[in-house]
């Protein structure tokens, strides 16, 4: 297989948000360069913007034209070029659906994202991955299986731990903390918030401001602390200087802080539901999203049990194996291999 025979078509990096994208595809490539013989390096254009309105999306597609390759594989987020690349072959992975179904939206707009996102994409895609099976699901919910397309399961990839402890963050209280991994309203802030205030603990929070945690500073004396527009590394300090992650989502297309709570070997509590719930390998304690006092008991039960943190930590390291990036590379490099030879 030659390098320049797959093309990775990436989004823009977005500011005041996660880079999971592409931390995902950078353990990928890095496995890439294990697994393969020779040596696979995928040639990677970036679109030029971030989508953000029309103009941005009619420049990205410009710049699709000029994608030639063997295989073009699209790795998310920017669905909408698909049908602009010329490849032999169309990789599309999908890492979430949840955007085209938000109920804040109107049901005009939800029509149209899901038709610029996903149905006319896929009509031009022969290959679609989902990184859990749960998103797979809920694609095909969406949109039909169409014939002679092929659609499959790669987990995203997660990067290795790259900073020693010692460059743990340093937080500003002598309390036990819980790092809790987004605002948006399916993070399911407010709970996590209400059982941290109950336990006496300090609440890490990694994300935006938003309405709902401005109403959550004014009504609460909690201890806590917001990080906004973290880098990778600053990101992996918060996990290693933390006691315990809360992810307690109440929908996800992967889940990734899970997983990462893993491999920097913290304690998680998660939702009982799909895809944590496969993900998790028996390393984290799983509750009822939609219960506080679970997730609360849970929290509890992850700081003072110490027999129990170090067997979900162990189950933890054992599994985050199956998302490495050199598993999951293999995983997109028999995917090439097949869509070559045929």
């Amino acid at each position: 297989m030659k390098a320049s025979s797959v093309t990775w078509l990436m989004r823009h990096p977005r500011t005041n948000t996660n880079h999971s994208i592409e931390r995902c595809f950078e353990a990928v490539a890095g496995g890439m360069r294990i697994v393969a013989s020779p040596p696979l390096q995928p040639v990677v254009h970036v679109v030029p913007w971030p989508t953000s309105g029309l103009f941005s999306m009619l420049q990205n597609c410009w710049t699709a034209l000029k994608v030639q390759a063997d295989i073009a594989h699209i790795t998310g987020d920017v669905h909408y070029v698909l049908p602009f690349v010329r490849a032999k072959h169309r990789i599309l992975t999908v890492h979430d659906v949840g955007h085209v179904q938000d109920p804040a939206h109107s049901k005009l707009k939800r029509w149209l994202l899901l038709l610029i996102w996903f149905k006319w994409p896929l009509r031009h895609c022969d290959t679609v991955i989902c990184v859990s099976e749960q998103t797979r699901q809920r694609l095909r919910q969406l949109v039909a299986d169409i014939p002679g397309q092929k659609r499959l399961v790669i987990p995203a990839a997660i990067r290795s731990q790259s900073l020693a402890v010692s460059n743990a963050k340093r937080y500003d209280t002598d309390k036990k903390v819980i790092l809790q991994m987004g605002t948006a309203p399916n993070k399911n802030l407010a709970r996590v918030w209400s059982a941290c205030e109950a336990l006496g603990y300090h609440l890490a929070i990694v994300g935006q401001p938003t309405d709902e945690l401005n109403r959550l500073q004014g009504s609460s004396a909690l201890s806590h602390s917001l990080h906004t527009s973290v880098t990778d590394d600053e990101l992996e300090r918060l996990y290693l200087g933390c006691d315990a992650v809360a992810f307690v989502s109440t929908h996800e297309g992967f889940g990734m802080p899970l997983i990462e709570a893993q491999v920097f070997g913290k304690p998680c509590v998660t939702s009982n539901i799909e895809p944590m719930k496969s993900h998790t390998g028996g390393g984290a304690i799983l509750v009822n999203p939609k219960k506080g006092s679970e997730i609360q008991s849970a929290l509890h039960i992850a700081l003072n049990d110490p027999a129990l943190r170090e067997r979900i930590i162990q189950m933890g390291y054992a599994n985050v194996h199956r998302f490495s990036g050199k598993e999951v590379a293999q995983q997109h490099l028999d995917l090439y291999r097949e869509l070559l030879q045929h």
